[in-house]
Parts: C-alpha cells; structure tokens; sequence
C-alpha cells in the first residue's frame, strides 16, 4: 500500500505541475484552451499528492485514509469516462490518447491502494482480516485490568453502548457471555473462550451465527491485553474476522479501523481515569483528566 500511495503521489505532482506550470502545453496536447481550469486542476493534483505522501511516510498507515484515496481516484475515472462521452468530439487524436491513458494508470492506483489495504488488515496465519491498536495510558496495569476484566461493565465507559451484561449471572471468565446493546438498539452475543488472570488478557468469539447478528461477518474474534508500560500500561485490542461478503474486506476494514482508532482511546482513557481515582462526575460517569494515546505501531 505504501508503494502504491507514492507512486500514485509522484505522478499525480507531476501531472499537477505540468497544468500548472505550462497549461498552454496542456491545451495544445488535449485539443482545447481552458488555462484556469487546468491550473485549478492541477493544484487540486498537488494537494491530493501531499495528501498521499503524508499518508505513505505514516509509520503506521490509516487504511481508511487510503480507502478515500481510491475513492477519488475511481471518481476521476468515472468522471473521464464522461466526459470523453459527452465531449469526446472536442478532444485532438493525442487529446483521446492522453485521457484514455491518464485514466488507465489512475484506474491502476486505486485497484492497487484498495489491494494494498486487503494485505494490510488480512493474517496470513489465520486466512482473517485484522485490525489492532496499542493505546497507553497513565493507569498501572494491575489496577487497569480490575476494570477491564469487568466484562459487563463495558457499557459503563462506551458511550455508544446502551447495555451491556453477562448472561445467566455468571462471573468473568472462559465460558461467560456477555451480551451487549448499542444506542440504536442493535444487540449481539460474546463468549469468553480465553480468561488470562496472570497474562491479564481475555479472548472473545462473537457469536455471528445469531439470528440479527448486526456486523457484516462469517466469523468475528477478539481479544485484550494489558501490558506494564514504563509511566503507567499498554492495552491492546484487536479483532479478526471473515467478512460477509469476503471482497468487502477492503471497504469494511478501514471503516472499522477509522470507528475503532477514534472511540477506542477514549474508551481506554475513561476505564484508567476509573482505575486511578474512581471518580465520578456528578451525572455519575468517570471525569477523564488525562486522555489515553492511540500509538502509531503495528500489533
């Protein structure tokens, strides 16, 4: 993917420079005057291709980021399909071969970006797709897992959830379900199959074959961890799925990459504010003083 975003930067600067810099060249070549609207373009080319550059040189790359970027780039496509059909008799011979060609090769990118997203998020070990965050906090580990460890109390720090409990009064531990109902009244099933009291670590398997089950998966895994970090502890978590249909893994990825790296810090850093003061505000939810912080690594 990070090939792809540069190569895709480097030709869209220099397209966007040429416009620029020679937009009679441009018209000559294409078979018609237009300079301020090449020049307009080709700033626009300039700044997507910054945009690109930032996104490759990221040590851990947001694919949702390079989802848009195919995005743009297939509506560049769609809008050249157009207007060759709609204008087509404007354009010079070589004006013909440069659209068809431009479109091509742009065509190529975005095929490339969205193949470069599928091998980021997919495991090879597993045949699943990934996706996991490593978020610091300033809550010692141990103290940390106490709240984690609370299945049914997530509702409690997750905004987005209404309820959440486990199933049939049961404890924490491997075997325990926990059911949980987001805002919009969408409710699905976890069981613990892995519950690591030492590794302070637990392992969940959405049960997807549920009838409503809301998430568009086959198969749907995930897990936490806390780890001691040097001012406080690392937590990670993470899901692996089978999407449904498979080829949308390289849509449905980077949509739940983009929804878990935004929520998912903030979610963290309401669980450690709980886990060093236990203070509640008094609408009765945890003040949160010192925000978690997403690392830029892979995991």
């Amino acid at each position: 993917m990070r090939t792809a975003l540069l190569a895709n930067a480097l030709f869209s600067a220099s397209c966007g420079l040429i416009m620029i810099l020679n937009p009679a060249w441009v018209g000559a070549l294409l078979g018609f005057e237009a300079t301020r609207v090449f020049m307009l373009v080709g700033a626009g080319l300039v700044l997507f291709a910054t945009d690109l550059v930032h996104q490759a040189t990221r040590t851990r790359m947001q694919t949702w980021r390079a989802l848009y970027a195919s995005a743009a780039d297939i509506l560049w496509v769609l809008g050249s399909i157009l207007g060759v059909l709609l204008f087509g008799e404007w354009l010079s011979a070589s004006g013909m071969i440069t659209v068809v060609t431009v479109t091509g090769i742009v065509l190529a990118f975005g095929i490339s970006q969205l193949w470069g997203i599928d091998r980021l998020h997919r495991n090879p070990e597993t045949g699943l797709y990934r996706h996991c965050i490593l978020v610091d906090t300033h809550a010692q580990a141990d103290k940390l897992w106490k709240i984690i460890r609370d299945l049914g109390a997530i509702s409690r720090y997750m905004s987005s959830l209404r309820d959440s409990v486990i199933l049939d009064g049961k404890e924490p531990g491997a075997g325990a379900v926990r059911r949980c109902v987001d805002q919009t009244g969408r409710a699905w099933s976890e069981e613990c199959t892995v519950f690591d009291e030492a590794g302070r670590r637990f392992v969940v398997h959405f049960r997807a074959d549920e009838l409503g089950f809301p998430f568009p998966a086959r198969r749907m895994v995930g897990g936490w961890k806390i780890m001691p970090a040097a001012e406080g502890s690392t937590v990670m978590i993470w899901w692996e799925l089978e999407p449904k249909p498979k080829w949308l893994a390289s849509l449905m990825l980077p949509v739940l990459a983009f929804q878990v790296d935004r929520d998912f810090p903030k979610l963290i850093g309401r669980m450690a504010e709980a886990a060093t003061l236990s203070r509640r505000n008094t609408a009765g939810a945890f003040e949160e003083h010192q925000p978690a912080r997403l690392l830029a690594r892979w995991c």
